[in-house]
């Protein structure tokens, strides 16, 4: 075993501690002991991100597959032993990792390990349950195709993304999961699920060296499994504007702008994460001000940066009102983009969005299941061999803060002007079909300002 705690910068990494087991598990600890909860976690290394072509939706698909059984464990059992003991569970799939969580009281939080522990390498495969689930996906997808913003973000990143498989949603292209079999999936599990590409994140109300050694016991003598190849795919650099539009019966339009943005814990990310906070958090900030307050053109907008391990996208959304214009409200970010790259940033407005991230990112990870979900997901995602041990895997939690917090309105602007510019972005117009007989306006006039 390795074993190494964290001093931790902020709450949330103070005291956890990394143990990797011979097998390449990787356990994340850390004792909470304000209720009698733990939150027991498993995350997987494996997304729609390593999905090859015309075999998406695999890894949603298999997250489905996980709660049909296994050899030990019946269809159905693994919710009820749940339910019986006053526990929850659920799972979710992204483009970089699979992820599955349980919630127990402190005195039987255990029965999560003895469940994944089973289902790790013995799911079930069912020919009749994989056909029964593969039925529930499809209504899941199509249900999905009929909300306009997922059509249109669907829409944009794969207009955004020429080759990477980011190009793709995480719930799979329709056909490809009509199509895929059963001896597919069993041979996408085999090659994914195992000790080497997990980690086991618990928070809570126990004993860390008696939880390690219950983790051990139920995970250490099992096969690392195989190493898996690197992503060797990557995304061109885009070298001019790209747009889609689509056209769908809809009583108001919809916007998404997208920006090709570095990868997770790249030096130039984390200014990017204050101009996005700038943008639109509450109700002081720049879109919200623009374009609710002055305009009254939007029923919400925001700013996100994705953070992935590949570079992924820096993207604002908006809902319009009835009658008002793609184009019009395009415009008037873009012009905000604008002057966010290019006029002085008020010291106090800077300080504000410091201290809204610093109130995001510990009061708002004071749960349990929170804490673990923060850990377990950048324990996944931030782990390039290149970055520091103080940068890399759940420590990334720490410099986030401590860089956010040091950031300056050059650095900022500096990256702004880097990324956001138009031959740098997608734009999305989603229009009602009923109504749109010609494509919306471009606008003019700004693009070389914003490059």
């Amino acid at each position: 075993m390795t074993p190494a705690v964290s001093d931790g910068f902020s709450p949330l990494t103070r005291n956890v501690r990394r143990t990797v087991l011979p097998n390449g598990l990787t356990i994340l600890t850390k004792e909470v002991h304000t209720h009698p909860i733990v939150a027991a976690m498993i995350w997987y290394r494996v997304g729609s991100r390593n999905e090859e072509l015309g075999q998406t939706g695999k890894s949603h698909f298999l997250e489905h597959m996980m709660f049909k059984g296994t050899e030990r464990l019946g269809k159905g059992e693994i919710d009820l032993q749940t339910l019986v003991r006053g526990g929850r569970n659920n799972a979710f799939t992204w483009l970089d990792f699979t992820a599955y969580y349980f919630t127990f009281a402190s005195d039987r939080w255990e029965l999560a390990l003895e469940i994944e522990a089973d289902r790790i390498r013995n799911t079930a495969f069912a020919p009749e349950e994989f056909e029964s689930e593969k039925q529930v996906i499809i209504e899941e997808l199509q249900m999905g195709l009929d909300s306009p913003f997922e059509v249109l973000e669907n829409e944009v990143w794969a207009t955004a993304f020429r080759q990477h498989p980011y190009h793709a949603p995480t719930v799979g292209w329709l056909k490809d999961v009509q199509d895929v079999t059963v001896g597919e999936m069993k041979d996408y599990y085999d090659r994914w699920y195992h000790p080497r590409n997990a980690t086991v994140v618990l928070v809570g109300d126990f004993a860390t060296d008696a939880a390690i050694a219950r983790v051990t016991e139920c995970f250490g003598q099992m096969p690392a499994g195989p190493v898996t190849p690197p992503m060797k795919i990557v995304e061109p650099l885009q070298k001019g504007e790209k747009r889609v539009v689509v056209k769908k019966s809809t009583p108001v339009e919809r916007l998404m702008i997208a920006y090709h943005a570095p990868e997770v814990a790249h030096s130039d990310s984390y200014a990017l994460h204050v101009a996005s906070m700038l943008l639109s958090h509450g109700r002081t900030s720049r879109l919200y001000q623009r374009l609710q307050e002055k305009d009254q053109s939007v029923t919400f907008a925001f700013a996100q940066y994705s953070e992935h391990i590949d570079p992924s996208l820096f993207y604002i959304q908006a809902e319009l009102k009835p009658g008002r214009k793609a184009a019009e409200v395009e415009a008037a970010i873009l012009e905000e983009i604008d002057r966010l790259a290019h006029e002085p940033i008020p010291e106090a407005e800077l300080e504000k969005a410091k201290r809204q991230i610093r109130a995001t990112y510990i009061l708002g990870n004071e749960d349990m299941l929170n804490q673990a979900t923060l850990l377990g997901e950048y324990e996944t995602i931030a782990n390039r061999p290149e970055l520091p041990d103080d940068e890399r895997g759940f420590r990334y939690l720490d410099a986030y803060l401590k860089r956010t917090q040091a950031m300056t309105t050059s650095e900022i602007q500096a990256m702004v002007r880097k990324y956001l510019h138009a031959d740098n972005r997608t734009i999305g117009h989603l229009v009602n079909e009923d109504r749109a007989t010609t494509e919306p306006t471009i606008p003019t006039g700004d693009e070389e300002a914003a490059a």
